[in-house]
């Protein structure tokens, strides 16, 4: 009886150490801050022992971010991992235009494109996302108006009833953008737009 005793206390120890283990790995101190300097992560006499490096300048879209679901009633999934797409938060593509800009395939790592132009832009096209998820956002800004705006759906997907522009007229008083955002209710993406 008292091997059995020793037995489960070490399985609790080494269960109890695995979960704190793996916690750590999601919620650890000292991780870089994206857009962030590096700082001391530990200081001994007021002497940093623990520089932790500066963060990487911007998220890529490929991140995995730890969260809690809190399903009621102990139901599974208790944790997942989200992309910065669930959240709306892929990086955007800044695109300098001297001439006309060639044609944009959206990665669906990409959040959207921010034109910046001395003049006018005459023509832009883009296609959105492939394989988007729901509720994945796409943006398109620019500093000038843009004259003639082509925006499509990637293959197999499609965009909402008079949801799709057809130019991008600047303004120093309100937004000049448009926002879609993936419902995907079914297998396929259909683009709305938001503004």
């Amino acid at each position: 009886m008292t091997k059995l005793k020793i037995a489960l206390a070490a399985f609790a120890v080494i269960a109890v150490g695995s979960f704190a283990v793996a916690q750590q790995g999601f919620f650890g101190p000292n991780l870089p801050i994206v857009g962030g300097a590096s700082y001391c992560g530990s200081t001994t006499n007021n002497v940093c022992t623990l520089t932790v490096p500066a963060g990487p300048v911007a998220l890529t879209g490929n991140e995995s971010i730890p969260a809690n679901t809190n399903l009621s009633q102990g139901r599974n999934p208790q944790q997942v991992l989200v992309t910065p797409a669930a959240l709306g938060a892929n990086p955007l593509t800044f695109v300098t235009v001297t001439t006309p800009p060639s044609g944009i395939s959206a990665s669906n790592l990409s959040g959207g494109v921010v034109y910046t132009s001395a003049a006018t832009i005459t023509s832009a096209n883009i296609t959105l996302p492939s394989s988007a998820i729901h509720g994945q956002q796409y943006r398109i800004a620019s500093n000038r108006t843009i004259t003639t705006l082509s925006v499509s759906a990637a293959a197999g997907d499609s965009i909402d009833t008079n949801s799709s522009p057809t130019a991008l007229t600047a303004s120093t008083t309100s937004p000049s953008n448009y926002n879609f955002v993936c419902d995907k209710t079914s297998l396929v993406c259909v683009w709305k737009r938001l503004q």
